[in-house]
């Protein structure tokens, strides 16, 4: 019942979605091909230069001799897909492909962000079936393209293999064509089937990467973004946005040119889109292949004195964004500290009867929820069951926080999430705890970060609610470039004495 009341959620946003660029589709876009072809890769002269040192052991080149620089590696992968079209124009056929009606924008994006971010990256195009799905050789498959398209069963696979192994895939709606956005919405639904797709806001990363932008000029007046906001929109997949998609045409104005009639975003602002999508993709990939590679939640043949069960609830999308960086942690209790325990990690749904048989359940996730009423109940018997509550918002994610203080309230009604004092024994269980370090990002966001960061709530004398407003995926080691979190060190450190305390009171 819960799963269809879910999908039927996504559903509808995804119905909303597709009907809001609607608005434009009775109005006359163009068609067929535009730009430039790509610009030819740049080469290097020798000029003025003589007879190298001995003992190089190469012939001397000539003034006019062209030196061969080494092949940058690529970054982009721009997909080709689809049959050839063909329309007239002033009397001739001309024949064209939908995915490549700009051939020159990939290469002239990678061109300026090269030299804005100081990097050299090269780009490829062709079918799917020519790319891995290791994102290690192509980070980024690009597909762009006016018109509605289908994804074949291979294709739909291939590309869920390409996301799960941590990479990105970006979608250009060229012209601002509502049938490829339509398209795209559609099939990455079948790539992705418990995701969906919402708006960036301001506050994304993308957005602030490298260039802040607030605003974008289009091309024409659009009816959805009158005030210029990015038309923007992702799927998230853990600690990242993996899929990224624009509703109006950005490949014009990558290659530095206005279609007229479209509905683009101007070429200035459309690099700096650009740029910001290479630079989050770039910044994120660490922790994408991160999140690629399982890991072992314990050894299968330990044979522990006792069970400690780590229970995460499946709580609103997204919730299971730190699947790795638990298993880091519980490793690191179990290696740094005497307790001789197995440790393992479940899943469970609130409203299940199941939930009472495990001590400790963590919840995290990125966006807003709304708990049911059985999960309400099922969480408030819990805790009063003597079962200890431990959340944090994943990445600090302030949609998540708020979700969590509203949610948490409808729980324990007549309570509230309160400092724990820096006496607290979970600040002192393993070696005194005085103040906490924090990410960069969440230093450069604004926010006044306290010393000690977590709350609590008290039930029968003891802590049994403990919540982190900055998030703890620091667990994993390393941290987050777009995370308002506690840094690596710090969060290892409370998390393992969260975890003791739980086990000790």
């Amino acid at each position: 019942m819960m799963m269809g009341m879910k999908r039927k959620k996504i559903l509808l946003l995804l119905t909303a979605l597709i009907a809001a660029p609607a608005l434009c589709a009775d109005l006359e876009l163009p068609k067929g091909p535009c730009g430039t072809k790509p610009p030819a890769q740049q080469q290097r002269q020798k000029g003025g230069e003589g007879v190298p040192p001995l003992p190089l052991p190469a012939t001397p080149l000539r003034r006019s001799e062209k030196k061969r620089p080494p092949s940058p590696p690529p970054l982009i992968a721009k997909i080709a897909y689809g049959s050839v079209k063909e329309m007239t124009i002033d009397g001739q056929a001309i024949k064209y492909n939908d995915w490549n009606l700009d051939p020159g924008d990939a290469a002239v994006l990678l061109n300026v962000a090269n030299l804005s971010l100081h990097m050299n990256y090269t780009w490829k195009a062709g079918p799917l079936s020519a790319f891995t799905t290791d994102p290690s050789q192509y980070p980024i498959y690009y597909y762009s393209g006016s018109e509605d398209f289908t994804l074949s069963d291979a294709d739909v696979a291939r590309l869920r293999e390409f996301i799960r192994n941590g990479g990105t895939i970006w979608g250009d709606t060229a012209y601002g064509n509502p049938l490829f956005f339509s398209a795209f919405l559609r099939e990455m639904g079948k790539v992705m089937p418990d995701r969906h797709f919402h708006k960036l806001p301001a506050e994304h990363p993308l957005l602030n990467s490298y260039y802040q932008i607030q605003k974008v000029k289009y091309t024409r007046p659009v009816p959805d973004a009158p005030n210029g906001e990015p038309m923007l929109f992702g799927v998230d997949l853990g600690c990242r946005t993996a899929i990224v998609l624009s509703r109006y045409g950005l490949c014009c104005g990558w290659d530095g040119h206005i279609r007229a009639g479209a509905f683009n975003v101007e070429p200035n602002d459309a690099r700096q889109i650009g740029v910001n999508m290479i630079s989050y993709a770039l910044a994120t990939h660490e922790i994408a292949l991160y999140q690629a590679t399982e890991k072992l939640y314990y050894e299968q043949e330990a044979q522990p004195r006792g069970d400690f069960l780590f229970a995460q609830a499946r709580v609103g999308e997204n919730w299971d964004c730190q699947a790795n960086a638990i298993a880091s942690l519980l490793k690191t209790v179990a290696t740094h500290t005497s307790a001789e325990i197995k440790f393992e990690r479940n899943i469970v749904d609130l409203s299940s009867d199941s939930v009472m048989k495990y001590p400790f359940i963590y919840i995290t996730g990125h966006n807003n929820f709304v708990l049911t009423d059985a999960e309400v109940k099922g969480l408030k018997n819990f805790l009063a069951g003597g079962g200890f509550l431990l959340a944090s918002p994943c990445c600090g994610a302030r949609e998540f926080d708020l979700a969590f203080r509203r949610e948490i309230a409808r729980v324990l009604p007549g309570t509230s999430l309160q400092p724990l004092p820096a006496d607290h024994p979970i600040y002192t269980l393993l070696g005194r705890i005085k103040e906490v370090a924090y990410t960069p990002y969440a230093e450069n966001s604004g926010e006044t970060l306290p010393a000690l960061p977590l709350q609590g709530i008290v039930l029968g004398g003891t802590t049994s609610v403990v919540y982190c407003p900055y998030g703890l995926g620091g667990w994993r080691g390393f941290d987050h470039p777009f995370g308002k979190d506690l840094a690596a060190d710090d969060a290892g450190k409370l998390g393992v004495n969260i975890i003791l305390y739980s086990l000790t009171h």
